[in-house]
């Protein structure tokens, strides 16, 4: 005899929901409900957002800002000129090596489109405060010599946005707990704080975003839309907005991230649908219309399935209002410029730019900030990986330049729409890289330089005390010992934390002093609480 599987009955999975809770809707956004219990930016306030841009793996940021100075640059020479694809980039005014010419600098006949050589010189900029160099890096006998700088020549938009005043760039930021001594490091004592799993990707990730380790729940960004949700007419549900997989930056205690996809120049709300639309699921032929016809029906006296319908009522909706406000006639799918073509440096053809892509849905996104009833928003997207324990040049080389064109699309969209001094993005990533190469590439380190874009910026700058260069050595013979109080073996300790990195754009996007302590509690152990790169 066949036994027929009887599945549960309407009344059934009205009384047993829990049971059968594994089920998901039909079309369901990750964000969450909620508001959040207190606000900093009132009504009538000026739209701003942050954006988040992680350089997921862990940039190489000594390649990203240098110092060219004669010392300085001396000594990053010596580290990275070396094996058997030599990293270092070539000195500033350095022309460009065509394909089978032999460079003048390296002796090294350019047979790649990879080689730093081919490249040209790193792209010196002036930044307005000058920096003295340090004494281990001094050369000569001036007494107070300034030290000089420059970007990778991959960034050539950027160094004309840093001119123009758009750009500022963030030297030696890392994750800390308290600020920290080389000595203090190497001899720590009970009362020493040190940084947890420092060389760990998955940790330092999360350190960077929430201040945690692997797995924290919350993040900077989400926890700094709490503070704004009480204040967006739309409920908040788009007061955080992810590109990415889940990450802990965008997620707060109420606030939970919508995702949003980027395709064909159009952002989209990312929907989950149901793996089964129909047939047979847990067991019942008739679960997924029972299901539906639970969730669309009010009369049920099931607090759970009240709530639980109530839930997926409003994941559905929502991506409904996000898809309708940027398809709105004359609204952001026509008002935002498509980005220009993007060349590979490298491969030398049109191809397409993921960071760009990302960005684009961004901007659309701001573009829509009223419709969606937000004056708050943070963003996070996410590209890479710079994991670049071999094939540097070749994969940070691409990566830079994907980088250059998406910042210069988001200037020059934001421009457009008036929305220039409203949005700031920064870069982030999980650390920098060995000061040292392994032979063709760079392995993990700690503190690093970052990038900070927008018109509210106060820009061509460099904040924060960029570090002595040079790796610790013995004397030998006539050659006297080098010690760099930087610098632990090959990585350099951070001089700003990430947290005083982040509050400083916190207190730009209304954060009070009060929410600061909660969101930033190891903020207090420094005596610098916001390094004045932002306008008020």
């Amino acid at each position: 005899m066949t036994r027929k599987t009887q599945g549960p009955s309407r009344r059934n999975l009205l009384a047993g929901m829990a049971i059968y809770g594994a089920a998901a809707p039909l079309v369901m956004n990750l964000s969450a409900i909620g508001t959040a219990a207190a606000q900093a930016a009132g009504a009538g306030a000026p739209y701003r957002a942050l954006v988040c841009i992680f350089m997921q793996g862990g940039n190489d940021s000594n390649n990203l800002l240098l110092a060219t100075d004669q010392g300085s640059f001396g000594q990053y020479w010596a580290a990275r000129i070396s094996g058997t694809d030599p990293i270092a980039l070539m000195p500033v005014g350095t022309p460009p090596v065509a394909i089978g010419a032999t460079s003048s600098v390296t002796g090294r006949v350019v047979k790649t489109t990879d080689q730093p050589e081919h490249w040209g010189g790193v792209l010196a900029i002036t930044p307005a405060t000058t920096q003295q160099v340090p004494v281990g890096n001094r050369v000569g006998s001036a007494t107070n010599p300034t030290r000089t700088f420059a970007l990778h020549p991959m960034l050539s938009a950027t160094r004309g946005l840093f001119a123009s005043g758009k750009v500022a760039a963030i030297a030696n930021v890392g994750t800390l707990i308290a600020p920290l001594t080389k000595a203090a490091y190497l001899h720590p004592v009970a009362a020493t704080q040190i940084p947890q799993r420092l060389f760990s990707h998955a940790d330092q990730q999360a350190a960077w975003q929430s201040g945690g380790l692997d797995g924290s729940a919350t993040g900077w960004g989400g926890e700094m839309a709490d503070t704004f949700q009480a204040a967006a007419t739309g409920g908040g549900d788009f007061s955080s907005i992810t590109t990415a997989s889940n990450t802990p930056f965008p997620q707060g205690v109420s606030t939970k991230s919508f995702r949003v996809n980027f395709a064909a120049n159009k952002a989209s709300a990312q929907t989950i649908p149901l793996a089964v639309q129909t047939g047979t699921y847990n067991e019942s032929s008739t679960f997924l219309s029972e299901l539906r016809a639970s969730l669309q029906d009010g009369s049920s006296k099931n607090q759970m399935v009240q709530t639980y319908a109530a839930a997926v009522a409003h994941s559905i909706q929502t991506p409904v209002v996000y898809n309708g406000a940027l398809a709105a006639s004359g609204g952001p799918y026509v008002s935002v410029p498509i980005p220009p073509a993007f060349t590979d440096p490298i491969a030398g053809k049109v191809v397409g730019n993921p960071l760009t892509d990302q960005i684009q849905a961004v901007v659309q996104t701001a573009a829509a900030h009223a419709a969606l009833g937000v004056q708050r928003q943070v963003f996070f997207v996410q590209y890479g990986s710079f994991d670049t324990h071999d094939g540097e040049n070749p994969r940070q080389g691409l990566l830079l330049a994907q980088l250059d064109h998406a910042l210069a699309y988001l200037d020059s969209a934001l421009t457009k729409l008036g929305l220039s001094d409203a949005v700031t993005a920064f870069t982030a990533s999980d650390f920098n890289r060995t000061f040292t190469t392994n032979g063709d590439g760079t392995d993990h380190a700690w503190g690093g330089h970052h990038l900070v874009v927008g018109g509210a910026v106060k820009g061509g700058d460099i904040y924060g005390a960029y570090p002595t260069l040079g790796v610790d050595k013995a004397a030998n013979g006539s050659v006297p010992a080098f010690y760099n109080p930087d610098m632990v073996g090959t990585s350099i300790i951070p001089t700003t934390s990430v947290e005083t990195y982040m509050a400083t754009m916190a207190a730009w996007m209304g954060v009070t002093p009060a929410q600061m302590a909660t969101i930033f509690p190891k903020l207090a152990n420094f005596s610098v609480q916001n390094l004045g790169f932002m306008k008020a």
